[in-house]
């Protein structure tokens, strides 16, 4: 009995910890089963909206052409497409808003169309599934190779030949229906599940089939083709019983034709060839007419000759096409950094940014898809600089002797300054200064560097301090030769006193003072400067002081700001 006792208490433990372990894999298993739920349950609903979509489609198919917007006003029809969502956004912006000619149709009717401009709700299994259905208008052009809608239409891609534009209704349908799992993105409803799709229905009037095909009528009047150019083109006609047979009279040398009307080869001569050509049917009826073909010259692009700038310069240049058939798209991807070409005059233009030599070639296309190229070299120079030259303290009667270096641009420079003592120059070709300076004083000179292009960044400027110091000769003592330059608020009221050493040397020299800002004045009895100045900027003041024998000379800089 105390064996059964033992054993029976083993198995309710194991009974425990059984139960246990099932509680803790049902308990894990939970999340799994929940997500396999929501994915089954998202993939159930998004077939419902897949099949409420196709049922629209039906509904839309089964329609003529000329029906599908039938009871659609004007106005709800613009209504509905500004109110789409993101989604249907890029469909609706190939899409021209169509309404009912009918006049009894308002422009606000819609809603009770076949194909309604309202929102349709169809609950299934406890999910509403809104539908909206959008018709609008849109062209295929035959000579795009996208195939898709062109909107607006009548743009300059157009096909002259209106037999290669194809006029279709477009449907697009939209379910929506609400669904937590469903990413919210910007222009969409948030927490909504959407599913788009759309056909093309056409707008032609439905086809008549009549067995007694009028006779062929020529519709070809006139064919370019191009001097050197492989070519091919297709004479066309209305009617006939096909196949039709074509002749023509006369063809430009190098070009031959099919039966068919199919005209190959390589013209040799340019020119105008006029001709006839007859198409007749299977029943042996035919139409003659005049036709025209021409020989033209492949465009050609006059470029404007090898051009040199510096960074930063603005640039204006012109690309000239001829010949071909204008008139003429210019491209270019290979004009210097900053520029570029006016795709429909040819001006090249805007600011280089780059230094280097660029070969910048430009096509021209012709308005048959024709083009030619022409090339010219571009050269961007750096911008022309000039190192900064160093303040110069001499003895009056010692020389100047320093050269002005310049760098950038095209490396051809000349050189020139102002405001150098009276006797002492700078050499044009060298920059350089080996001059005696007989004048003592304060002078602030300026050099330039320019080299052979000119231009904005074609030169550079620098200024320097020049002393000329003395103890036996006129020279200005006040204001102090090291420090004179001053800066003085506009409005506010500043004075300045000049003095020599004249009288020490028995000396009565005149002083003058040329370019005081505005407001100031010079009292030659009192010898001082003074007013209020009204006018902001940088000033370059000179004052001169001469006897009959001496003359100093002290510049300095007077800001207002």
């Amino acid at each position: 009995m105390e064996g059964t006792r033992d054993d029976e208490g083993f198995t309710l433990i194991e009974m425990v910890v059984a139960l246990a372990v099932l509680a803790i894999t049902l308990l894990a298993s939970t999340p799994f089963f929940v997500s396999s739920l929501q994915s089954v349950n998202k993939q159930r609903t998004r077939q419902a909206a897949i099949q409420l979509a196709d049922t629209a489609m039906e509904q839309v198919r089964g329609l003529k052409g000329s029906s599908l917007l039938s009871g659609h006003g004007q106005q709800a029809g613009e209504d509905q497409f500004a109110a789409a969502p993101a989604i249907v956004k890029p469909y609706l912006a190939t899409m021209q808003v169509g309404m009912d000619a009918d006049s009894s149709v308002l422009p606000t009717d819609g809603a009770d169309a076949p194909i309604s401009t309202a929102a349709q709700v169809t609950t299934m299994e406890g999910t509403p599934y809104t539908r909206m259905i959008y018709i609008g208008g849109c062209e295929v052009y035959l000579t795009s190779s996208s195939g898709a809608c062109v909107y607006p239409v009548g743009k300059s891609a157009e096909p002259a030949d209106k037999t290669k534009i194809l006029k279709f209704f477009r449907a697009v349908v939209l379910i929506t229906w609400p669904d937590n799992s469903c990413a919210t993105t910007a222009g969409n409803p948030a927490n909504t599940c959407m599913y788009v799709t759309s056909t093309l229905v056409s707008r032609a009037p439905e086809p008549q089939f009549d067995l007694k095909r009028p006779s062929p009528v020529v519709m070809t009047t006139s064919v370019t083709f191009y001097l050197g150019v492989a070519a091919s083109a297709q004479l066309e006609a209305r009617g006939g019983q096909l196949p039709n047979t074509w002749t023509v009279s006369k063809l430009p040398a190098g070009l031959t034709m099919t039966t068919g009307g199919l005209i190959t080869g390589t013209p040799t001569t340019a020119g105008v060839t006029p001709a006839t050509t007859t198409v007749t049917d299977k029943l042996n009826r035919s139409d003659t007419a005049s036709i025209t073909f021409t020989v033209v010259l492949p465009p050609t692009v006059a470029m404007p000759a090898a051009a040199a700038n510096h960074v930063g310069e603005e640039v204006s240049l012109q690309a000239t096409a001829a010949n071909g058939v204008g008139p003429y798209v210019y491209t270019s991807s290979t004009l210097a950094p900053g520029l570029a070409v006016d795709n429909a005059g040819g001006a090249i233009t805007g600011t280089v940014t780059d230094p280097g030599t660029f070969a910048s070639t430009v096509t021209a296309t012709d308005q048959n898809g024709i083009s030619g190229d022409g090339t010219y070299t571009h050269t961007v120079y750096p911008a022309v600089t000039l190192g900064p030259p160093a303040d110069q303290s001499i003895a009056l009667n010692a020389k100047l002797v320093m050269t002005a270096v310049g760098g950038g641009g095209d490396g051809k420079y000349s050189y020139s300054a102002t405001g150098l003592p009276t006797g002492v120059s700078i050499n044009n070709k060298s920059g350089a200064i080996n001059d005696k300076v007989t004048i003592s004083g304060r002078f602030l000179p300026t050099i330039t560097a320019t080299d052979s292009l000119g231009g904005t960044g074609g030169s550079a400027s620098q200024r320097f301090v020049l002393l000329v110091n003395t103890t036996s000769s006129l020279i200005f003592t006040a204001p102090a030769l090291a420090a004179p330059d001053r800066t003085t608020a506009r409005g506010t009221a500043a004075s300045m006193t000049l003095a020599t050493n004249g009288a020490l040397l028995g000396l009565s020299p005149v002083i003058t003072v040329t370019g005081l800002p505005p407001g100031l004045t010079y009292n030659a009895t009192t010898a001082t400067i003074a007013g209020t100045p009204t006018t902001a900027g940088s000033y370059t003041v000179t004052a001169t002081a001469t006897t009959v024998t001496a003359t100093s000379v002290l510049t300095l800089l007077w800001t207002v700001t």
